[in-house]
């Protein structure tokens, strides 16, 4: 039996997170059919009060957002809450930066403020190559600008 600070639970915990930070890293760079293969096959991201299922509607979602977009999505306090064989649950502060000036940013940005502050429920399932995808990813705004 795993304990709470087995090698096998932090090598699932560190593959899980790598995953969402993944998912989030191309997203920030507009990278949106490596961010939708995050996703498992049929996984559902809870995005701006739609449900998105599967990998292609998330694709298609994404491929609408603005070419002058520029966001930067920060995952803190992530954290393990519950593991059972294939699948796990995680729970993740998410902190979103956005500007959408009309062209590309200049950067430095000016003024970073955050835009939004979410609570995120995380579903992973991990495919038979051994890989763990996001199979819900469900946001709680908490704060928005």
């Amino acid at each position: 039996m795993e304990t709470m600070n087995s090698p096998e639970r932090w090598s699932l915990v560190i593959a899980a997170g790598q995953t969402v930070i993944r998912m989030y890293h191309a997203l920030d760079r507009s990278d949106y059919s490596r961010a939708s293969r995050c996703f498992t096959p049929d996984g559902i991201w809870e995005r701006g009060g739609n449900a998105l299922h599967g990998q292609q509607q998330i694709l298609a979602s994404l491929n609408q957002r603005s070419a002058t977009l520029f966001t930067r999505h920060c995952v803190t306090n992530f954290l393990l809450v519950e593991h059972s064989g294939s699948v796990a649950k995680a729970e993740f502060g998410l902190t979103v930066y956005r500007s959408d000036k009309g062209a590309p940013p200049m950067l430095p940005a000016d003024r970073a403020v955050a835009a939004m502050l979410a609570d995120v429920e995380c579903e992973l399932a991990c495919n038979d190559g051994g890989d763990w995808l996001i199979r819900r990813l469900d946001p709680r705004i908490t704060f928005a600008s």
